[in-house]
This record gives C-alpha cells, structure tokens and sequence, in this order.
C-alpha cells in the first residue's frame, strides 16, 4: 500500500512545511489537474490547522496586525 503524501497536519513544523509546499505549487505555473487536487488538499489542511490555532474573533484591528507580526 502506497504511504499518503499529506496527513492532517500535527506540529508546527509539519505546518510550515505544507506551507512551503503550497506555495511552491501556486507559483509554479502548473495547471494540471493533479497539481490542482494537491493545492486544494494542502489548502483545506492549512486552514484547518489556522482555525484551531488561530481564531480570528472579534479583535481590535491594531492588536490583530500586532498578532499577525508575531
């Protein structure tokens, strides 16, 4: 059986790396349709680790770009 590429991301640092990956994908040019199912996949798992890590309440503006520099 063939090991998965990506998993539900776990650590930070799996977290960085899928967003390396992402963005080497978006900027490559490729507009195939495995490249496309792969960014949507690697999407989907990034903003669900940003949604349990990061939640964007009601904040005030200065402390969210403050947060944001973080």
């Amino acid at each position: 059986m063939e090991a998965l590429k990506y998993k539900v991301i776990t650590s930070k640092n799996q977290y960085k790396e899928y967003c390396n990956v992402l963005e080497q994908l978006v900027f490559s040019g490729l507009k195939d349709r495995n490249t496309k199912d792969e960014i949507a996949l690697l999407t989907l798992l990034i903003e669900k680790w940003d949604a349990t890590h990061y939640p964007l309440t009601e904040i005030d503006p200065v402390q969210l770009l403050h947060a944001l520099m973080k």
